[in-house]
């Protein structure tokens, strides 16, 4: 049996509340996310360090390091999962119990982490929405263990070392140039995850010997300063990178640098210790109770719910591990085959157990096909990432080979398009749009911590759209009618930061009311330089909250709790979280003397905003129309008569 060493299991504890802390949402902690990467090091280093005595005492089995492993993991995680299948279709919407049935099955199966790689994207659901999300790094583990023991049983004992870390140097590399560029393959994927194991494995095989014992006495101080402090002040680079590499050195560090000092038996590492005796359980536990605590509540969930949730955790946790966890690790060690056999059937159940359940309580109206991503013409018509434009525009996103009014934006402008397509079908619509990429001229946002999809390097693709977008409307002569439309809000939010500038000259400034209406004006300015009329659509009435999920949770009664769980918009609502992008377009018209057409007038009136026309939903989330929506907006409001008329 391994040692039970109190300094690991104080940096379990670290590592599960830094965890817990970030998903739960607390100030401050923006890179909680960290705790991860210490437990992937610390995983690496225990692990390898079994399969090392093993192999060495010529006495390793890999039926016997399996069943180990499952008997440890499986049981705790059967039981959640469980849990969650079984609470799923009380809670979760259809487009989300869509995406649980794959993802308890990739759980099942330990390529969760490829599920949910698959999952992600701008129309897909969101990842804070996800259930069994978090089964992605217990994927990533397995994944490693699988691979280890064989390759340490082929590789000379004489190269591990060495083997290991070219290993370790490759991901950690492909991590650093994936992460900028491909934020999710670099997030979910062994690839680019491996060399955090592999820094605990290289403990494991070399020890001491990997650092020296007095380069470890003088790194002690520096590591647990580390620890403690980059998770809340992260140096703002792509995931997983520098940060994860000073993380991980640093809990190797401190892994390899125990020399019995008393601190390292003081109180409060004995209560980190206790806290990390059960970090398995509690990392199981808290990701569903808190997205059930979102999804459950419209809007954002009051302070004192959230404790509650984290409250909630640490005792479900606790039982977890007292009546599960620890009674399937120290027990069944006789009789391996029927517990085996009883895991295979358990495994088996949770597998069709998601779809009984579903077909069980299924709703009357296909509420997946209702909120489905509006794509506008076409799903080609929505260019980025592989998909570029390039100056050509494909036949699908045309009504005619010579349309006369093209519609130009994000998603919202995707959306738009769809309402769109009746009313002006005798002239002809075209569409050209990127999700996220706001129609601006010369000035792109991206991430404040330049990490996830929209970094740096995705504000450097928009600009290029738009350029491209440009060129494109001034090649077409057909075209007569520009229609710019956005979301134009992320653009002014205080987590975002503007790029500016061509090619070399690209500064990043902090974003503004006056910034953005600038770049819109000087983009419908530009247009109307190569003799085309502009308008502008606004975004419809929002407040901030999943509006789509609200009807469909009121619709099949679902539990809901808030004070909007009715889905109404009210007006004031709708100006506390529109009223900057509304301030914004306001100057860009006057600037670009271009007129904005709003719904605003139609949908609200003094005190609330429809969110349901004649029986139809008419968002898909929080502020996307639905096909049908679009369609029926689009009509009643006169959208496009209205366009017909104004630009200019």
């Amino acid at each position: 049996m391994a040692e039970h060493r109190l300094d690991i299991q104080a940096l379990r504890g670290i590592a599960v509340l830094l965890v817990v802390a970030y998903h739960a949402g607390l100030p401050g902690l923006s890179a909680g996310y960290l705790g991860v990467d210490l437990f992937f090091v610390l995983s690496g280093f225990l692990i390898t360090g079994l399969i090392k005595k093993g192999l060495e005492g010529g006495n390793f089995s890999f039926a016997n390091f399996y069943y180990r492993r499952a008997k440890r993991l499986l049981p705790a995680a059967y039981v959640v999962i469980a849990l969650v299948v079984v609470c799923a279709p009380f809670v979760l919407a259809e487009i989300e119990l869509a995406d649980l049935r794959a993802q308890v099955i990739g759980s099942i199966a330990f390529v969760v982490n490829f599920v949910l790689f698959h999952q992600t994207g701008y129309f897909e659901g969101a990842a804070e929405m996800k259930p069994l999300l978090h089964f992605w790094s217990l994927a990533v583990e397995e994944q490693y263990y699988f691979v280890m023991p064989i390759f340490l049983l082929v590789t000379p004992r004489k190269v591990w070392v060495s083997a290991v870390s070219a290993i370790v140097a490759v991901s950690f590399c492909l991590s650093v140039y994936a992460a900028p560029r491909y934020p999710d393959f670099a997030f979910y994927l062994p690839l680019t995850r491996i060399w955090e194991l592999g820094v605990g494995s290289l403990g494991a095989l070399a020890g001491h010997n990997l650092i020296g014992r007095r380069g470890l006495s003088f790194a002690r101080l520096p590591a647990i300063f580390i620890l403690l402090v980059v998770p809340f002040f992260p140096s703002g680079l792509p995931h997983p990178g520098l940060d994860a590499f000073l993380v991980c050195i640093s809990t190797l560090v401190l892994v390899l640098g125990r020399d019995g000092s008393p601190w390292e038996s003081a109180r409060p590492v004995k209560a980190l210790a206790y806290i990390g005796d059960i970090s398995y359980s509690l990392y199981l536990v808290h990701w569903p109770i808190l997205v059930f605590t979102r999804l459950t509540w419209v809007g954002d969930a009051p302070i004192a719910v959230t404790i509650a949730a984290v409250a909630l955790s640490f005792a479900a946790a606790l039982l977890l591990n007292r009546l599960v966890e620890e009674p399937f690790r120290r027990g069944f060690q006789a009789v391996p085959r029927h517990v085996t056999g009883g895991m295979t059937a358990v495994a088996l159940l949770l597998v069709i157990t998601p779809s009984t359940l579903s077909a069980a309580k299924a709703p009357e109206l296909d509420f997946k096909h209702i909120r489905r991503a509006n794509y506008g013409l076409d799903r080609t018509c929505n260019f980025g990432g592989k998909h570029e434009f390039t100056g050509e525009l494909p036949e699908k996103c045309k009504t005619k080979p010579d349309a006369k009014i093209l519609v130009w934006g994000d998603s919202y402008a995707m959306a738009w398009t769809s309402a769109l397509i009746a009313p002006l079908t005798d002239a002809g619509l075209a569409q050209v749009t990127m999700s996220a990429c706001d129609p601006l001229a010369g000035m792109a946002r991206f991430s404040r911590e330049n990490d996830g999809p929209y970094n740096r390097a995705f504000a450097e693709k928009c600009m290029a759209f738009n350029d491209n977008v440009l060129r494109y409307i001034a090649n077409n002569p057909s075209i007569e009618i520009v229609v710019i439309a956005g979301r134009f809000q992320s653009i002014l939010q205080s987590n975002s930061l503007m790029l500016i500038g061509n090619g070399s000259e690209q500064v990043a400034n902090e974003p503004s009311i006056e910034l953005a209406a600038s770049g819109l004006s000087a983009l419908a300015m530009k247009v109307r330089a190569e003799g085309k009329r502009v308008a502008i659509l606004a975004p419809p009435p929002s407040n901030g909250t999943d509006i789509g999920s609200c009807l469909e949770r009121h619709a099949r009664g679902l539990l809901t709790f808030g004070a909007q769980a009715t889905c109404e918009i009210s007006v004031e609502s709708h100006l506390e979280d529109r009223g900057d992008t509304l301030t914004m377009l306001k100057l860009a018209s006057t600037s670009a003397d271009a007129p904005v057409i709003d719904v605003f007038d139609f949908l609200c009136d003094e005190s609330s905003c429809r969110t349901v026309l004649d029986g139809t939903f008419l968002y898909r989330d929080y502020g996307h129309l639905t096909y049908e929506g679009a369609r029926l907006l689009g009509k009643q409001a006169h959208v496009g008569d209205r366009i017909l008329s104004a630009a200019r």
